[in-house]
């Protein structure tokens, strides 16, 4: 499993929705703020990067949101939400988004052996769509400390 630590900062600004996890599958939370998001870009005629955005937050919140590259300053119905990684470690996941959950823990105790902590924000990018779901792919960036 191949995996890069970056210590030049990443700043990215994305525009969506978000909720508490809770007791819910996070999964469940995740496609439901990603259908809101998509219903108000799609009647909003939002232009966009078209890549989905989990944001892991602290206080088990998660937010979904996308990148609008002329700015979403104007799109009161979706939230701005700023994340900055200062060091994170970097990882392309190539296969089924059933597989994500395994991948975190294992990314996880690759981290603590390490001897790295985990910071408070994490994030999974997802590509564009494919119909091979062995072929999918999302980038994981796990903020350390």
């Amino acid at each position: 499993m191949e995996t890069e630590i970056h210590d030049t900062p990443l700043t990215l600004q994305l525009y969506g929705k978000s909720a508490p996890i809770g007791n819910d599958a996070i999964g469940a939370v995740g496609l439901r703020l990603m259908d809101a998001v998509w219903r108000i870009v799609a009647a909003s005629r939002i232009e966009t990067t078209g890549i989905n955005h989990w944001v892991y937050l602290p206080q088990g919140r998660l937010f979904v949101g996308v990148a609008i590259p002329s700015g979403g300053e104007n799109q009161p119905e979706l939230e701005a939400c700023s994340v900055t990684l200062r060091r994170y470690l970097r990882h392309l996941h190539v296969g089924p988004y059933q597989a994500l959950p395994a991948k975190w823990q294992a990314l996880k105790q690759r981290i603590a052996d390490r001897g790295d902590v985990i910071g408070p924000k994490s994030l999974e990018i997802y590509g564009h769509h494919c119909d091979d779901p062995a072929r999918m792919e999302t980038t994981i960036l796990i903020g350390l400390l």
